[in-house]
């Protein structure tokens, strides 16, 4: 698996998205994409505690705010990933960077591709994850799977985009983010 899927996604060049939401002075994010390196690909996503001030309850990829101490984008998605899964950024082999993805709460989501390993044992930083789980990489590129609601908010009309599977109802900005992976390796 690892030769194709990273042959795939590095030698597709990066298509401009349409910009979509952009607010003034959006706040810096990055998520990892962390593809696990087995026959039959998936990715990794967290369901946030109940507990969290935001987005608590939801599905997501690992990820958050970069801090100043980042270098970059990438660095800030593989320490996410390390204290929210323990995930060690040393086990994760970055191959690039998706468009960034604005949101309706000032935030620009820079999405980071990884080659992650597949036995890795997650633990679970309680105070932020309470559950994680695998969806299967040939479900996030099947862009028939993708529903999308058009809603209006702040006097603009916006896609929110879901992909429902296995019980699982992955939506919004993960759901968005995965079907700009789909089109990138489409």
């Amino acid at each position: 698996m690892r030769r194709s899927f990273t042959t795939d996604f590095l030698l597709r060049p990066l298509e401009p998205r349409a910009p979509g939401l952009q607010l003034a002075t959006p706040r810096e994010a990055a998520v990892l994409i962390a593809v696990l390196d087995k026959p039959e690909p998936s990715i990794l996503l967290t369901r946030r505690t109940s507990t969290l001030r935001h987005h608590g309850g939801q599905v997501a990829l690992p990820g958050g705010r970069v801090d100043a101490t980042d270098p970059d984008h990438a660095a800030a998605a593989l320490r996410e990933a390390w204290e929210e899964v323990g995930l060690p950024p040393s086990e994760v082999q970055p191959l690039g960077r998706l468009n960034p993805y604005h949101t309706v709460s000032r935030y620009r989501i820079t999405p980071v591709v990884g080659l992650a390993p597949a036995d890795f044992p997650w633990q679970l930083s309680t105070e932020e994850v309470d559950a994680v789980f695998e969806v299967p990489l040939s479900v996030v590129l099947d862009l028939n799977a993708y529903q999308v609601l058009t809603i209006p908010r702040l006097g603009q009309s916006h896609d929110v985009y879901f992909l429902p599977w296995n019980g699982w109802l992955i939506w919004g900005a993960t759901a968005a983010i995965f079907q700009d992976l789909a089109l990138h390796l489409r």
